[in-house]
């Protein structure tokens, strides 16, 4: 089975990819186009919120603490427009505060949730499994 006949099988295809790390970005983007999955990467929560409205979109994928607009307001954002998207929150910490935010993140609306460094076949299974959960989200007018 190729890349394309298990992309036909998949509901997830799109990914909306939101992290500050360039490096980190760079990597996560590469396994997922390399799984088969359209990736659109966003380096702020509000450039992809905007996306989120205009493209089709099965699955966000979010940092927690960044600039402009951190991954529990994106968490928030998202589950108000679209109650069933599904949401995967990533983090390193807070660099100020020695807090695990990660629980927050579950209780908000994100469906898995993992500390970095992030091992790639977790992330990847995480995505199969709410795979079978997953109905995609309308774009905004559809």
């Amino acid at each position: 089975m190729g890349i394309s006949d298990l992309m036909k099988t998949r509901v997830i295809q799109n990914i909306l990819l939101i992290e500050d790390d360039v490096w980190l970005a760079r990597a996560l983007e590469q396994v997922l186009l390399k799984s088969g999955f359209a990736v659109r990467v966003f380096k702020n929560g509000k450039h992809a919120l905007e996306s989120l409205a205009r493209e089709r979109t099965d699955l966000v994928i979010t940092d927690i603490y960044m600039e402009d607009m951190d991954g529990m307001e994106v968490i928030r954002a998202v589950k108000k427009s679209f109650p069933k998207a599904k949401i995967i929150a990533i983090s390193g910490g807070s660099r100020v505060i020695d807090l695990d935010w990660l629980p927050m993140a579950r209780l908000l609306g994100a469906d898995r949730a993992f500390e970095k460094p992030i091992e790639m076949e977790d992330l990847l299974k995480a995505i199969d499994d709410l795979d079978a959960e997953l109905a995609p989200i309308p774009v905004s007018g559809n």
